[in-house]
């Protein structure tokens, strides 16, 4: 033992010692599963992070800061008003409760993913997590970018509870599903019950992006 470490476990004691070196490799552990979510990313594929409703930015800017990949797509909002006049419409997120992610599906990504604050699971389990193609993601932004996901809208669907729809745009484009809440102002959005993966979920999809089947 090097005098250095002696005068250490003089000062803190054996187990506070110990318990820095625990904190030490726990730390070490975690920046590596981190790094693991940037490593080859042109063998990288678009993943879906579940994560706490209200904080899909929050783990965007997090997996960011940490050099992945990932994007939450936005969109505009209701058009609101006060006092008689109409406010400026803020822009929010289009897949509540969702972060799309891009890296490598290896067991250290996927726990480095799932350790960050606010992430929930990834979308088709551990096991086979469930890929978004480039092209998809890249449709998704366009056609956020071009307003066909705004919540003003307007289109001809109307739809009640108990309604069943397909969903015809963004990354659960085919799914079939329950409408939860009935919508017959010709824009906005509804909550549609969909099977994922064995699960009933609900989800809010734009009232524009659904057909009844």
């Amino acid at each position: 033992m090097t005098r250095d470490m002696t005068s250490l476990e003089a000062e803190l004691g054996k187990d506070s010692l110990r318990r820095l070196e625990r904190d030490a490799a726990l730390r070490r552990m975690r920046l590596d599963e981190q790094h693991a979510l940037t490593e080859a990313h042109d063998q990288a594929t678009w993943y879906v992070a579940a994560v706490h409703p209200g904080h899909e930015q929050q783990v965007e800017t997090v997996l960011k800061d940490i050099g992945a990949e990932a994007l939450v797509p936005m969109r505009k909002g209701k058009q609101r008003r006060r006092r008689g006049r109409m406010l400026p419409v803020r822009d929010e997120v289009l897949m509540t409760g969702y972060v799309l992610v891009r890296f490598v599906s290896t067991a250290r990504a996927l726990r480095g993913l799932l350790r960050l604050d606010h992430v929930i699971a990834i979308l088709g389990g551990w096991e086979t997590p469930y890929p978004v193609s480039d092209a998809k993601v890249a449709q998704i932004m366009r056609k956020a970018d071009n307003g066909d996901f705004d919540y003003e809208r307007r289109c001809d669907v109307e739809v009640a509870a108990g309604d069943r729809v397909m969903i015809g745009e963004g990354i659960f484009e085919g799914q079939i599903g329950t409408v939860v809440t009935a919508n017959s102002k010709g824009k906005g959005d509804v909550v549609v019950e969909v099977d994922l993966f064995g699960r009933l979920t609900p989800m809010v999809v734009p009232l524009a992006v659904i057909a009844k089947v």
